[in-house]
C-alpha cells in the first residue's frame, strides 16, 4: 500500500476542519510602554509554543519540572541561569490572564505539567492552554507592583469596529434596527437599506491598516428557498480612519407572510495578517396585507413613438397579499389610442410562477403629437389604478419656405454649376503637376527595358 498517498489524502481531508484560535497579548514594559498583539494559534497551544510567535525577540530557560520560564522580551528582563531565570532585584515577567476584565496572576506555567490548566485559579495543575478570545498579560515587576491595565481582545484582535448602523424601509427608518441588530417589518417588494459606518480603533500601533473590507447581507431563505444577497467594499482604513458605505437588498415580490434570517457579515484583514470578521443578525417580519395585487411589471417597448407606428405594453400582475384572487378584471384602455381591453383571470398568492402576464399590441392612431394616458384598472376585491404615458412625436415635417437666404444659397449652387468644365481643366492640371515626375519615370524605364531586350537579341 502506497502511504504517501494515504497520508495526502488525509491532510486534504483533516486541514478544513483546523481552526486557529486567536489569543491577545498584552506586554508592559517598566518604562511605561506597552506592545500588543494578535497571535493565532491552534486551540490548546501551549503557553511557551505561542509566546515563540511574538514579534518581539524572547528568551527562555529550561525546560524544568515547571516547563519553560521566561527570562528576557527584547532584552527586557534577567539572564538564564540553569534551567530558570536569574530574577535579579526579585522582579521576574509576571504570567497574567485576562479574567473578568481584570489581570490576574497566572497559577501556573507556560508549559508545565502534561495537561492543560482547567481555568481555576485555585488550581495549580497543568499549564496554560491557548482558548479563542483569550487575552494574556505580560509584566516585569515585583509581585506586589500593580498590574496593568486589562485591553479586550476585541481593542487587540477586532479593530475593525462598526460605529453606527442606519437601517431603512422604502426610505423610512426602521427604529428597531441599529448596529446591534434587531428586527425589520417589511412588505413584499420593499428595498431594504443598510447605511453602515466602519473604524479603525485600533490604539496600540499607528502603522496597522485594516484592508479589503466588504459586507455582505444575506437574506437565507427567502428568494423561492434560496439565499438573497449583496455586497460592497468599503476602502482600505488606517488607524482612526472610518468610511461610510449604502448597501440596499429588494425583496422579491412573491413571500409567504413569515419571519426570516438577516445575516450581515463584515470581512477584512490587517495589515498584519489578522482576518476581521463580525456578523450582525437581524430578524426580518414579512407583514402582508390580506388582498395585495400589484403592478410589477408596466412599461411600453417605445416610450416615444410616431403616429401609424405600431407598439407593445407589457405588464405584470402579482399576488403580494395572503388570499388568492378568483374572478379579477382587468382594463386597459385609451380612447385617444383606441386601446379598448379587459380580461378576467384569477391568481394565487405566494405562488411566484402564478403571475399574470401579458402583452398588448397596438398601432397609432394618426393624432396630433402630444403625451397621451394609457388607464389601467384592477378590480378585485380592492380598486388598483395605474397609468402610462405615451408621446406621440411629431415626425411629418413640412418642408420649410423658401427665404431669401435661400434664393441666393441657390444662385450660388448654380453659378458652381456652370463653373464646372473650368474647376475640372484646374483639377486636370493639378493631377498632371503632382503626378508628372512619376509618369516621367516610368516613361524612363520603359524605354530602358526596351533597350535591353533589343541589345540582347543582338548578341
Amino acid at each position: 500500500m502506497n502511504y504517501r498517498y494515504l497520508l495526502i489524502f488525509l491532510t486534504i481531508l483533516i486541514i478544513p476542519f483546523i481552526s486557529a484560535d486567536r489569543v491577545g497579548v498584552l506586554i508592559d514594559f517598566p518604562d511605561g510602554s506597552t506592545h500588543v498583539q494578535c497571535i493565532e494559534a491552534e486551540e490548546n497551544t501551549n503557553g511557551y509554543d505561542l509566546l515563540n510567535d511574538l514579534s518581539l525577540s524572547t528568551i527562555f530557560a529550561g525546560p524544568g519540572s515547571f516547563g519553560h520560564q521566561l527570562c528576557q522580551i527584547n532584552g527586557v528582563g534577567d539572564s538564564v541561569s540553569g534551567t530558570g531565570c536569574s530574577f535579579g532585584q526579585n522582579k521576574y515577567w509576571r504570567f497574567l490572564n485576562g479574567i473578568n476584565n481584570v489581570f490576574e496572576y497566572m497559577p501556573v506555567g507556560f508549559d508545565g505539567g502534561s495537561s492543560c490548566w482547567n481555568g481555576d485559579l485555585n488550581s495549580f495543575n497543568g499549564h496554560y492552554c491557548v482558548q479563542d478570545g483569550d487575552v494574556v498579560g505580560l509584566s516585569y515587576g515585583e509581585f506586589s507592583d500593580s498590574r496593568p491595565s486589562f485591553q479586550s481582545f476585541e481593542d487587540i484582535c477586532n479593530p475593525l469596529t462598526v460605529n453606527k448602523i442606519k437601517v431603512s424601509v422604502d426610505g423610512k427608518r426602521e427604529s428597531d434596527a441599529d448596529e446591534n441588530g434587531g428586527e425589520i417589518e417589511a412588505e413584499p417588494g420593499d428595498e431594504i437599506v443598510f447605511k453602515i459606518e466602519l473604524e479603525n480603533t485600533f490604539e496600540f500601533d499607528d502603522d496597522l491598516e485594516i484592508e479589503d473590507i466588504e459586507v455582505e447581507v444575506t437574506i437565507i431563505d427567502v428568494d423561492d428557498g434560496s439565499d438573497l444577497d449583496e455586497d460592497i467594499s468599503f476602502k482600505d482604513l488606517e488607524v482612526d480612519e472610518d468610511d461610510t458605505e449604502k448597501i440596499s437588498i429588494t425583496l422579491p415580490f412573491v413571500l409567504e407572510d413569515d419571519d426570516y434570517d438577516i445575516e450581515l457579515r463584515i470581512t477584512g484583514e490587517t495589515s498584519e495578517g489578522i482576518e476581521q470578521e463580525i456578523i450582525i443578525n437581524y430578524d426580518l417580519n414579512i407583514d402582508k396585507e390580506k388582498h395585495d395585487l400589484k403592478f410589477t411589471k408596466l412599461n411600453l417597448d417605445s416610450d416615444s413613438s410616431c403616429s401609424n407606428a405600431k407598439n407593445v405594453l407589457s405588464l405584470e400582475v402579482s399576488n403580494l397579499g395572503e388570499k388568492d384572487e378568483d374572478d379579477v378584471r382587468l382594463s386597459v384602455k385609451s380612447q385617444e389610442l383606441n386601446i379598448d381591453f379587459a380580461e378576467r383571470f384569477d391568481i394565487d398568492e405566494g405562488d411566484s410562477d402564478d403571475t399574470y402576464k401579458k402583452e398588448l399590441h397596438f398601432s397609432i392612431p394618426n393624432i396630433q403629437p402630444g403625451d397621451y394616458n394609457i388607464d389601467l384598472i384592477l378590480d378585485y376585491s380592492k380598486l388598483i389604478r395605474k397609468e402610462i404615458s405615451l408621446t406621440v412625436k411629431d415626425c411629418n415635417q413640412q418642408q420649410a419656405p423658401i427665404t431669401g437666404s435661400a434664393i441666393k444659397e441657390s444662385n450660388n449652387k448654380l453659378t458652381t454649376n456652370q463653373a464646372t468644365p473650368q474647376t475640372q481643366t484646374f483639377q486636370t492640371q493639378t493631377f498632371l503637376q503632382n503626378y508628372a515626375i512619376p509618369i516621367l519615370l516610368a516613361i524612363f524605364l520603359l524605354f530602358l527595358i526596351i533597350a535591353i531586350i533589343y541589345i540582347v537579341s543582338i548578341l
